[in-house]
């Protein structure tokens, strides 16, 4: 069935190449809400390829997951990220004009993607702006200011995820702002109502840790040794963290009362946050992605750091079930937990769902004019891959 048919997306036909940064697997990474769309685009027939890389690869991976052909291409850790010359090759020749070529992210390979023929494009930033995380370099600034100029030029759509971000994005681009649109990012809501509770758990705690939020992590489990028991704190990931999360919670007399997860699935994932009481994310990192938003879907309480990334994300989603800390020492962070323990369970926030997303989008690509019918297959492989992709894969 292709799109034209479909009762979702009406009137529009045809195949869609997504081109994303390097994928992780963490929950909530940057590559989640591109799995996500990708994944509702293809219920609905039409055709995804998704293009991205990969370090420590030497030659092309090609799967299908969720509907969708993905392939990830070898890349190189370089100064500013993460370089794929393959990537880029392979997004070069497989646009035309009857497809949408829609990259997410703002790197030097979605800049590259977009160079030669024009076809139609679609740019979504994920996010706009400083997130908080750490100064970039001069040198990095003036690169991604000339990779935003590129991908602003080529472009007919872009995305944003807020009106404040939309709103930063027009101050620096003006003369963008009529093919600037506003989609907020989903969640997976139904996955989250079937997810049950667990049971038999005293009252829970719930953080993130990813990797690059350790300290943040630290602040938590040493607040917790002044919340009383039986609550008992989840850190979920600290694969790369453990043992120093663990040694503390020791050293603390609470190791009894803190449970390092270690990397969890999303149905695991939304079990506890179905489980929490309270969620809490100090650290302003961009990786913590929507899992606040979807922590108070399933009913926890929220609480945030005092970071701009946060403070959007509180405004747009969480208005009516989350706390901004502006203080971030451990006795704070455990007074607020404290009384978030003793407030109402939260009620679920107006999130998106991640099908309701993927409509807007393909109103967005309605706009560029693109509705052909599906692709045939051909004997010419652009990625140029491996056998099994030349066998099977042709966008």
């Amino acid at each position: 069935m292709s799109l034209a048919a479909s009762p979702r997306f009406p009137g529009l036909a045809g195949s869609v190449t997504f081109v994303t940064r390097p994928a992780r697997a963490e929950h909530g990474a940057a590559d989640m809400p591109t799995s996500a769309l990708a994944r509702e685009l293809a219920k609905s027939g039409t055709r995804v390829v998704v293009l991205t890389a990969e370090r420590g690869i030497d030659r092309a991976l090609v799967e299908r997951r969720d509907g969708c052909w993905s392939v990830s291409f070898p890349a190189w850790a370089v100064r500013w990220g993460t370089f794929s010359p393959r990537l880029s090759w392979a997004a070069l020749q497989s646009r035309r004009a009857d497809r949408v070529t829609h990259v997410h992210g703002c790197d030097l390979n979605a800049a590259l993607a977009l160079l030669g023929r024009r076809a139609p494009a679609v740019w979504t930033p994920h996010p706009y702006g400083t997130t908080g995380g750490p100064r970039p370099s001069r040198w990095s600034t003036r690169l991604r200011r000339l990779v935003t100029m590129t991908l602003v030029s080529r472009c007919a759509a872009i995305v944003c995820g807020s009106e404040a971000e939309r709103h930063d994005f027009v101050g620096d681009f003006p003369a963008a702002a009529n093919r600037v649109v506003v989609i907020p990012r989903g969640v997976e809501t139904e996955a989250i109502r079937r997810a049950q509770p667990l049971p038999g758990q005293a009252p829970t705690v719930v953080c993130l840790d990813h990797g690059d939020s350790a300290l943040r992590v630290v602040d938590v489990i040493r607040a917790f040794r002044d919340v009383p028991a039986p609550t008992q704190l989840v850190v979920v990931g600290g694969d790369r963290h453990r043992d120093e999360l663990t040694a503390l919670s020791e050293t603390l007399g609470i190791s009894d009362r803190v449970m390092i997860t270690g990397r969890l699935g999303a149905e695991e994932m939304y079990r506890w946050f179905r489980t929490a009481a309270v969620f809490v994310a100090m650290s302003p990192s961009e990786t913590a992605g929507m899992a606040p938003v979807e922590a108070a879907y399933a009913g926890a309480r929220i609480i945030l750091g005092d970071h701009r990334s946060h403070r959007r994300l509180a405004d747009q989603f969480l208005r009516r079930c989350a706390t901004i800390l502006t203080d971030g020492t451990p006795a704070a962070i455990a007074a607020e937990i404290r009384r978030q323990l003793n407030a109402s369970r939260s009620d679920p926030c107006g999130a998106l769902d991640w099908g309701d997303v993927a409509s807007r989008t393909a109103d967005v690509y309605r706009t560029l004019g693109v509705a052909p019918a599906m692709p045939v297959l051909t004997t010419r492989d652009p990625l140029g891959a491996d056998p099994f992709a030349q066998r099977e894969l042709r966008i």
